[in-house]
């Protein structure tokens, strides 16, 4: 199989239910975060980021659609996208072990923001669509802003706000299947 094959076939199996996951996911808990402020659990986060694949696999088996989840094992592009959920997995305790020395919530937020945003960069590559590395620069870019420009009590709830408002984006932007033929 070639590159542009195998792009070709993983862009084909691709479907909008990952970015509409983590705008539920990340949306979820900026609104935990707003109204919990420090009385959000620890764990609200970590569900947050780790949210989006499992919500992206049910809204597709409800549309009847398993594409690159059914794929995955066949096509190189699909494997490199799947070790990246690896590659993330990984990074997670630095954000947590960050988080526990400056005794702040908010850092577990934006490492976990900023960490399942790079989850775009081998979508993007993979779909050969700069949409993934754009979406990828504008997370990190709104959630370090929102981290340093927002008042302490909305700090959480605004970094979610803006990894949130980022998926809005994917869902208008990123290629469509269709445009795989």
């Amino acid at each position: 199989m070639t590159l542009a094959d195998a792009r070709r076939d993983y862009l084909a199996t691709c479907t909008t239910a990952m970015p509409i996951g983590g705008l539920i996911a990340w949306t979820a808990l900026a609104l935990a975060s707003y109204s919990l402020g420090k009385d959000l659990p620890i764990f609200a986060p970590f569900v947050a980021a780790a949210s989006p694949v499992p919500l992206a696999l049910i809204i597709d088996k409800l549309r009847g659609k398993l594409g690159i989840w059914a794929e995955g094992q066949d096509n190189p592009v699909s494997q490199l996208f799947m070790r990246f959920i690896t590659v993330v997995g990984l990074l997670i305790p630095f954000a947590a072990i960050a988080a526990q020395a400056a005794g702040n919530l908010d850092i577990l937020i934006l490492g976990l923001a900023i960490f399942a945003g790079i989850m775009w960069v081998p979508h993007g590559w993979g779909a050969d669509d700069p949409a993934g590395f754009i979406h990828f620069v504008i997370r990190a870019v709104l959630c370090y802003a929102a981290y340093l420009l927002a008042p302490e009590a909305i700090r959480g709830a605004t970094i979610a706000g803006a990894a949130a408002l980022t998926y809005i984006y994917a869902i208008a932007a990123m290629r469509k299947p269709s445009s795989a033929r």
